[in-house]
Protein backbone atom coordinates (compact mmCIF):
# COMPACT_ATOMS: atom_id res chain seq x y z
CA UNK A 1 0.00 0.00 0.00
CA UNK A 2 1.71 3.20 -1.12
CA UNK A 3 1.41 6.79 1.22
CA UNK A 4 0.02 9.85 -1.00
CA UNK A 5 1.35 12.92 0.40
CA UNK A 6 -0.02 16.42 -1.07
CA UNK A 7 -1.67 19.73 0.25
CA UNK A 8 -5.70 19.29 0.36
CA UNK A 9 -8.13 21.60 0.80
CA UNK A 10 -8.81 24.22 4.00
CA UNK A 11 -11.97 21.73 4.81
CA UNK A 12 -10.66 18.59 4.73
CA UNK A 13 -8.61 16.78 7.15
CA UNK A 14 -5.93 14.62 5.86
CA UNK A 15 -3.08 12.64 7.36
CA UNK A 16 -0.21 12.79 4.76
CA UNK A 17 1.14 16.72 3.80
CA UNK A 18 3.54 17.99 1.36
CA UNK A 19 5.29 21.37 2.32
CA UNK A 20 6.22 23.26 -0.48
CA UNK A 21 9.72 25.28 0.77
CA UNK A 22 8.84 28.43 -1.19
CA UNK A 23 6.00 29.17 0.21
CA UNK A 24 5.52 26.97 3.29
CA UNK A 25 3.45 28.64 5.45
CA UNK A 26 0.28 27.53 3.32
CA UNK A 27 1.51 24.39 4.91
CA UNK A 28 1.91 25.04 7.83
CA UNK A 29 -1.42 26.87 8.26
CA UNK A 30 -3.11 23.93 7.58
CA UNK A 31 -1.22 21.72 10.02
CA UNK A 32 -1.93 24.09 12.60
CA UNK A 33 -5.98 23.55 11.99
CA UNK A 34 -5.27 20.02 11.44
CA UNK A 35 -3.25 19.21 13.84
CA UNK A 36 -4.66 16.11 15.05
CA UNK A 37 -5.21 14.29 12.04
CA UNK A 38 -1.50 14.91 10.80
CA UNK A 39 0.64 11.81 10.54
CA UNK A 40 3.93 12.77 8.56
CA UNK A 41 4.80 15.62 6.58
CA UNK A 42 7.34 15.64 3.68
CA UNK A 43 8.59 19.02 3.01
CA UNK A 44 9.72 19.57 -0.97
CA UNK A 45 12.84 21.67 -1.61
CA UNK A 46 11.17 23.85 -4.25
CA UNK A 47 12.58 22.24 -7.50
CA UNK A 48 9.80 24.38 -9.75
CA UNK A 49 11.75 27.28 -9.88
CA UNK A 50 13.95 25.67 -12.57
CA UNK A 51 10.84 25.69 -14.60
CA UNK A 52 12.37 28.90 -15.50
CA UNK A 53 15.54 28.55 -17.70
CA UNK A 54 16.88 31.52 -16.48
CA UNK A 55 17.17 29.63 -13.24
CA UNK A 56 20.59 28.24 -12.79
CA UNK A 57 20.71 27.79 -8.71
CA UNK A 58 18.37 27.70 -5.44
CA UNK A 59 17.60 31.49 -4.09
CA UNK A 60 21.28 32.22 -2.11
CA UNK A 61 22.82 29.15 -3.64
CA UNK A 62 22.15 25.42 -2.29
CA UNK A 63 24.22 25.74 1.21
CA UNK A 64 22.09 28.85 1.75
CA UNK A 65 18.97 27.18 0.59
CA UNK A 66 20.17 24.18 2.23
CA UNK A 67 19.88 26.42 5.94
CA UNK A 68 16.47 26.92 4.95
CA UNK A 69 15.17 23.67 4.91
CA UNK A 70 16.66 22.66 7.87
CA UNK A 71 15.02 25.82 9.70
CA UNK A 72 12.04 25.18 8.35
CA UNK A 73 12.13 21.58 9.32
CA UNK A 74 12.70 22.28 12.90
CA UNK A 75 9.86 24.57 12.74
CA UNK A 76 7.22 22.09 11.64
CA UNK A 77 8.51 19.71 13.71
CA UNK A 78 7.72 22.19 16.08
CA UNK A 79 4.14 22.71 15.30
CA UNK A 80 3.50 18.55 14.48
CA UNK A 81 4.69 17.99 18.46
CA UNK A 82 5.95 14.28 19.25
CA UNK A 83 4.56 11.01 17.16
CA UNK A 84 4.52 13.05 13.73
CA UNK A 85 7.26 11.82 11.12
CA UNK A 86 8.81 14.95 9.64
CA UNK A 87 11.38 14.35 6.28
CA UNK A 88 12.89 17.32 4.51
CA UNK A 89 13.77 16.58 0.72
CA UNK A 90 17.77 17.74 0.38
CA UNK A 91 17.69 20.32 -2.63
CA UNK A 92 18.35 18.69 -5.79
CA UNK A 93 19.18 19.66 -9.78
CA UNK A 94 16.11 18.09 -12.38
CA UNK A 95 16.91 17.53 -16.04
CA UNK A 96 13.26 17.50 -17.00
CA UNK A 97 12.14 20.52 -17.16
CA UNK A 98 15.06 21.69 -19.33
CA UNK A 99 17.60 18.99 -20.19
CA UNK A 100 20.86 19.92 -19.68
CA UNK A 101 20.26 23.42 -18.21
CA UNK A 102 21.24 22.78 -14.68
CA UNK A 103 24.85 21.10 -16.06
CA UNK A 104 27.96 22.46 -15.46
CA UNK A 105 29.84 20.08 -18.17
CA UNK A 106 29.74 16.81 -18.89
CA UNK A 107 31.42 16.02 -16.09
CA UNK A 108 29.68 17.70 -13.63
CA UNK A 109 25.59 17.15 -14.41
CA UNK A 110 22.88 17.48 -12.47
CA UNK A 111 23.67 14.39 -10.76
CA UNK A 112 26.85 15.22 -9.24
CA UNK A 113 24.98 18.49 -8.24
CA UNK A 114 22.91 16.79 -6.47
CA UNK A 115 25.09 14.56 -4.81
CA UNK A 116 26.83 17.51 -3.83
CA UNK A 117 24.07 19.14 -2.60
CA UNK A 118 23.40 15.50 -0.51
CA UNK A 119 26.71 15.25 1.30
CA UNK A 120 26.37 18.72 2.28
CA UNK A 121 22.70 18.04 3.78
CA UNK A 122 23.98 14.96 5.43
CA UNK A 123 27.09 15.86 6.62
CA UNK A 124 25.99 19.40 7.96
CA UNK A 125 22.98 18.57 9.92
CA UNK A 126 23.28 14.91 10.44
CA UNK A 127 20.61 14.63 12.96
CA UNK A 128 17.69 15.97 10.01
CA UNK A 129 15.55 13.23 8.45
CA UNK A 130 16.71 13.41 5.49
CA UNK A 131 14.81 12.49 2.09
CA UNK A 132 17.46 11.55 -0.09
CA UNK A 133 16.72 12.56 -4.24
CA UNK A 134 17.79 10.18 -6.77
CA UNK A 135 18.12 12.19 -9.91
CA UNK A 136 18.66 11.13 -13.63
CA UNK A 137 18.89 12.88 -17.19
CA UNK A 138 15.98 13.32 -18.91
CA UNK A 139 14.13 10.20 -20.11
CA UNK A 140 16.97 8.01 -19.50
CA UNK A 141 16.07 6.04 -16.40
CA UNK A 142 19.15 3.47 -16.21
CA UNK A 143 21.09 7.18 -15.27
CA UNK A 144 19.64 7.01 -11.79
CA UNK A 145 21.94 3.70 -11.24
CA UNK A 146 24.68 6.15 -11.55
CA UNK A 147 23.28 7.94 -8.63
CA UNK A 148 23.06 5.62 -6.56
CA UNK A 149 26.30 4.45 -7.36
CA UNK A 150 27.89 7.47 -5.94
CA UNK A 151 25.20 7.38 -3.37
CA UNK A 152 26.46 3.81 -2.20
CA UNK A 153 30.38 4.59 -2.28
CA UNK A 154 29.71 7.92 0.01
CA UNK A 155 28.26 6.08 2.10
CA UNK A 156 24.66 7.53 2.20
CA UNK A 157 22.22 4.45 1.18
CA UNK A 158 23.75 3.25 4.80
CA UNK A 159 22.64 5.63 6.72
CA UNK A 160 19.30 6.98 5.04
CA UNK A 161 16.54 4.49 4.01
CA UNK A 162 13.76 7.01 2.75
CA UNK A 163 14.78 7.55 -0.99
CA UNK A 164 13.36 9.30 -3.75
CA UNK A 165 13.01 9.02 -7.66
CA UNK A 166 13.06 12.81 -8.58
CA UNK A 167 13.86 12.65 -12.14
CA UNK A 168 9.78 12.04 -12.70
CA UNK A 169 8.01 15.10 -12.04
CA UNK A 170 6.83 15.86 -15.59
CA UNK A 171 6.92 12.47 -17.34
CA UNK A 172 4.27 12.23 -19.18
CA UNK A 173 5.44 8.26 -20.95
CA UNK A 174 4.26 5.19 -18.27
CA UNK A 175 7.15 3.29 -19.72
CA UNK A 176 10.02 5.67 -18.72
CA UNK A 177 8.08 6.11 -15.13
CA UNK A 178 7.88 2.17 -14.87
CA UNK A 179 11.81 1.59 -15.95
CA UNK A 180 13.16 3.91 -13.54
CA UNK A 181 11.29 2.68 -10.75
CA UNK A 182 12.09 -0.71 -11.38
CA UNK A 183 15.77 -0.26 -12.15
CA UNK A 184 16.10 1.73 -9.06
CA UNK A 185 14.24 -0.71 -7.27
CA UNK A 186 15.77 -4.03 -8.22
CA UNK A 187 19.74 -2.05 -7.88
CA UNK A 188 18.58 -1.75 -4.03
CA UNK A 189 17.80 -4.94 -3.73
CA UNK A 190 20.55 -6.56 -5.50
CA UNK A 191 23.16 -4.38 -3.35
CA UNK A 192 21.31 -5.08 -0.23
CA UNK A 193 19.30 -2.09 0.62
CA UNK A 194 15.95 -4.02 0.13
CA UNK A 195 14.55 -2.20 3.39
CA UNK A 196 15.01 0.70 1.60
CA UNK A 197 11.73 2.75 0.96
CA UNK A 198 11.14 4.29 -2.38
CA UNK A 199 9.29 7.89 -3.15
CA UNK A 200 8.56 9.07 -6.40
CA UNK A 201 7.77 13.16 -6.68
CA UNK A 202 5.18 14.12 -8.94
CA UNK A 203 3.81 10.64 -9.83
CA UNK A 204 0.53 10.99 -12.38
CA UNK A 205 -2.43 8.87 -11.27
CA UNK A 206 -1.91 6.80 -15.07
CA UNK A 207 1.17 5.58 -13.56
CA UNK A 208 0.13 4.39 -10.54
CA UNK A 209 -0.54 0.57 -11.52
CA UNK A 210 2.77 0.41 -13.10
CA UNK A 211 4.48 1.15 -10.27
CA UNK A 212 2.33 -0.83 -7.63
CA UNK A 213 4.19 -2.61 -4.80
CA UNK A 214 7.32 -0.93 -5.51
CA UNK A 215 7.17 2.29 -3.66
CA UNK A 216 6.40 3.09 -0.31
CA UNK A 217 4.82 7.13 -1.25
CA UNK A 218 4.47 9.40 -3.32
CA UNK A 219 3.21 13.81 -4.00
CA UNK A 220 1.38 15.45 -6.20
CA UNK A 221 -0.71 18.67 -5.81
CA UNK A 222 -2.39 17.87 -9.40
CA UNK A 223 -5.65 17.66 -7.89
CA UNK A 224 -6.05 21.48 -8.53
CA UNK A 225 -6.80 20.52 -12.36
CA UNK A 226 -9.39 18.24 -13.55
CA UNK A 227 -8.04 14.34 -13.43
CA UNK A 228 -11.48 12.76 -15.01
CA UNK A 229 -12.88 13.79 -18.11
CA UNK A 230 -16.45 14.16 -16.49
CA UNK A 231 -15.15 16.49 -14.29
CA UNK A 232 -13.04 18.69 -17.15
CA UNK A 233 -16.87 18.62 -19.53
CA UNK A 234 -18.03 21.09 -16.63
CA UNK A 235 -15.35 22.10 -14.94
CA UNK A 236 -11.87 22.72 -17.76
CA UNK A 237 -10.15 24.96 -15.72
CA UNK A 238 -7.83 24.86 -12.73
CA UNK A 239 -9.58 25.05 -9.27
CA UNK A 240 -10.73 28.36 -8.64
CA UNK A 241 -13.05 28.62 -5.45
CA UNK A 242 -12.65 26.41 -2.07
CA UNK A 243 -15.79 24.10 -3.20
CA UNK A 244 -13.78 23.51 -6.85
CA UNK A 245 -11.22 22.73 -4.84
CA UNK A 246 -13.22 20.29 -3.07
CA UNK A 247 -14.65 18.99 -5.79
CA UNK A 248 -11.76 18.68 -7.71
CA UNK A 249 -10.04 16.82 -4.21
CA UNK A 250 -12.57 14.45 -3.67
CA UNK A 251 -13.08 13.74 -7.33
CA UNK A 252 -9.03 12.94 -7.46
CA UNK A 253 -9.22 10.51 -4.83
CA UNK A 254 -11.85 8.47 -6.52
CA UNK A 255 -9.34 7.97 -9.59
CA UNK A 256 -6.74 7.58 -7.50
CA UNK A 257 -8.09 4.75 -5.29
CA UNK A 258 -9.87 3.35 -8.38
CA UNK A 259 -6.17 2.53 -10.32
CA UNK A 260 -4.16 1.18 -7.39
CA UNK A 261 -3.16 -0.09 -3.40
CA UNK A 262 -3.17 3.62 -2.11
CA UNK A 263 -3.97 4.79 1.71
CA UNK A 264 -6.94 6.98 1.54
CA UNK A 265 -8.17 6.53 5.12
CA UNK A 266 -12.41 6.23 5.26
CA UNK A 267 -12.55 9.62 7.02
CA UNK A 268 -11.06 11.24 4.11
CA UNK A 269 -13.79 10.05 1.99
CA UNK A 270 -16.89 10.31 4.41
CA UNK A 271 -15.92 14.17 4.81
CA UNK A 272 -15.78 13.87 0.67
CA UNK A 273 -18.83 12.41 0.95
CA UNK A 274 -20.43 14.99 3.44
CA UNK A 275 -19.06 18.15 1.76
CA UNK A 276 -19.91 17.00 -2.21
CA UNK A 277 -23.90 16.24 -0.72
CA UNK A 278 -24.17 19.93 0.48
CA UNK A 279 -23.09 21.23 -2.71
CA UNK A 280 -26.00 19.43 -4.62
CA UNK A 281 -28.50 21.43 -2.89
CA UNK A 282 -26.31 24.70 -3.86
CA UNK A 283 -23.20 24.61 -6.56
CA UNK A 284 -25.56 24.31 -9.26
CA UNK A 285 -26.92 27.47 -9.04
CA UNK A 286 -24.09 29.68 -8.89
CA UNK A 287 -23.17 27.87 -12.59
CA UNK A 288 -26.66 28.71 -14.07
CA UNK A 289 -25.50 28.41 -17.68
CA UNK A 290 -24.73 24.54 -17.02
CA UNK A 291 -26.76 23.82 -13.96
CA UNK A 292 -28.11 20.64 -15.28
CA UNK A 293 -24.46 18.90 -16.25
CA UNK A 294 -23.41 20.36 -12.52
CA UNK A 295 -26.50 18.48 -11.07
CA UNK A 296 -25.56 15.66 -12.66
CA UNK A 297 -21.75 15.51 -12.03
CA UNK A 298 -22.29 15.95 -8.47
CA UNK A 299 -24.48 12.81 -8.58
CA UNK A 300 -22.20 11.12 -9.93
CA UNK A 301 -19.53 12.08 -7.69
CA UNK A 302 -21.54 11.62 -4.59
CA UNK A 303 -22.98 8.28 -5.67
CA UNK A 304 -19.16 6.73 -6.38
CA UNK A 305 -18.61 8.19 -2.51
CA UNK A 306 -21.07 6.01 -1.20
CA UNK A 307 -19.67 3.07 -2.61
CA UNK A 308 -16.39 4.13 -0.86
CA UNK A 309 -17.95 4.79 2.25
CA UNK A 310 -19.91 1.10 2.56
Amino acid sequence: MAIFFTLPPDSISYPYILINANNPMVGIRYIVSHRKSVEAVIIDSGIEIFRDPRTKDYPGGSEAWIRRLVSLYDRVRKVVGKGVEVYVTCCDYPDDYHPRSLWIDDRVTNIERTVFNILTCVDWYPDVSWLIPIQGWYRRPRSLLWSLEYLEELGVLRRYRYLAVANLCVEPNTRVIRDGVLYVHTWLREHGYGDAMLHIFGLKISALSSVDGYIHSFDSTAWTRPVSARLHSVFPWSAKSEEERILFFCEYMIRMAGRSSVVVPMHVFEQCLEHVSSMVRSMPFRYSSKREKVEKLLGNVVEDLRKMVR
